[in-house]
């Protein structure tokens, strides 16, 4: 996630090493009157809701974390830009780590460039 120098305007990017960038969200600043210059907190999650027979849906790839980092889907690698325009690494930061039904779902910490791991395949009563 980053400000742009010039407009000012915020965009969420997937860096890929091998192919061009995917540009995932793009906000005006317009849409944030109390994060014109800067944040201090950025909120990365996902959520998932049952059908009517109660059934929730697979998060992610459908797999729940394990120690194999391939296993589940996951988040890389994350690199945030500072006030100065520079790059820091997640790791400087906290991370607090919320999980409201591991039955279904699963979020474990990664190793190296693995930030984070997370899914499941869902199921029958997954409610918290």
């Amino acid at each position: 996630m980053e400000q742009d120098k010039n407009s000012g305007n915020w965009w969420l990017s997937d860096v890929n090493l091998t192919t061009e960038d995917d540009q995932i969200g793009y906000w005006p600043k317009e849409l944030f009157d109390l994060i014109r210059n800067s944040v201090d907190l950025i909120g990365v999650g996902g959520i998932v809701q049952a059908s009517p027979s109660g059934v929730s849906p697979p998060m992610g790839n459908g797999h729940k974390p394990t120690e194999d980092v391939n296993a589940a889907a996951r988040v890389m690698k994350l690199e945030i830009v500072d006030s100065n325009y520079k790059i820091q690494e997640s790791d400087k930061y906290k991370l607090e780590k919320l999980l409201d039904s591991a039955k279904c779902y699963g979020l474990k910490d990664g190793k190296g460039i693995v930030l984070f791991s997370y899914g499941g395949p869902g199921g029958h009563s997954c409610g918290i």
